[in-house]
């Protein structure tokens, strides 16, 4: 695979620039919008993707990530504004010649991702195999810890519990994840899960020594952190464990300094009633494309 092209000859009037994850201007411009691009916070933070400036006049006005993998996270004002045609035009012109990279998904704020799919799609003729829509939560208020009188157990997970974990990881993608028609690879939810355990803050809650629900943190930005991965055994649902869990969740993060974030389908009604009870409230829609 040749390596990005960032030589662009730009018919808008903005400029894409790439820049260090370390940048200043990269956080400066990024952290007033955390609560919505927690992923590309995180990112910057570990330094572990390619990052992008948009520039009008010279002022920083949006900025996206571009992982090796293909992976496009983004924080796009722009997205809602009367600038939009220019935004767009500047990512059509950044995306035509970027042909020989790598594309897997947009991640982030619906209307940033629809903006970049567009340019995707004029520049390259590129359409996604699948898209899905989600309501993004902000945590607004600290709801009591529950008390319950069963013998229940929340332990924050270490890489050794991998295996003994993996089963509730691979049915929440199943579940959750999955779309129809692409195929599950245990392998690949292993690595990714292995990753997630060394990077991340996992918790899981045991009843009699069994592990019967699993969430925790799959981004970890300045001042928020974004949930993720939120599952319960079937078999144990609608015995206010997942409430329990995510509540620990939140209290924890609360403690280290962080606001929660999470995204979640609005066709999913036990989930939504959860997390309001959790104390979160929609703060916007969120939307991931896959090609």
């Amino acid at each position: 695979m040749l390596a990005m092209n960032t030589q662009i000859c730009y018919t808008s009037p903005m400029n894409i620039l790439p820049c260090a994850p370390d940048c200043a201007d990269l956080l400066a411009f990024v952290l007033p919008y955390e609560k919505l691009a927690v992923g590309l916070v995180s990112r910057a933070l570990r330094g572990d993707s390619r990052f992008f400036l948009v520039q009008d006049g010279g002022k920083t006005t949006d900025a996206f990530s571009f992982s090796k993998s293909g992976q496009i996270l983004h924080c796009l004002p722009n997205a809602y504004t009367e600038r939009r045609g220019a935004l767009l035009q500047a990512l059509t012109d950044f995306f035509s010649v970027q042909e020989q990279c790598e594309l897997f998904n947009i991640v982030g704020e619906e209307k940033g991702t629809n903006v970049i799919k567009t340019a995707i799609q004029m520049a390259l003729d590129r359409t996604t195999r699948h898209e899905q829509t989600y309501l993004l939560l902000e945590e607004k208020s600290s709801a009591p810890q529950s008390q319950t009188t069963e013998p229940l157990t929340v332990v924050q997970c270490t890489p050794q519990m991998c295996d003994a974990l993996l089963p509730l990881q691979c049915a929440y993608e199943r579940e959750e994840v999955l779309w129809t028609g692409e195929r599950f690879d245990q392998n690949v939810t292993r690595l990714s899960f292995q990753r997630a355990l060394r990077t991340q803050q996992i918790f899981a809650l045991a009843k009699n020594g069994a592990y019967i629900a699993k969430g925790g943190t799959n981004a970890l930005g300045k001042k928020y952190a974004q949930l993720g991965g939120m599952y319960t055994v079937p078999s144990e649902r609608g015995n206010g464990y997942a409430t329990q869990l995510v509540r620990h969740i939140v209290a924890t993060l609360r403690a280290q300094g962080k606001k929660s974030v999470l995204f979640a389908k609005p066709d999913n009604a036990p989930a939504l009633r959860l997390y309001e009870k959790c104390g979160f409230v929609r703060i916007g829609n969120w939307r991931i494309a896959y090609y």
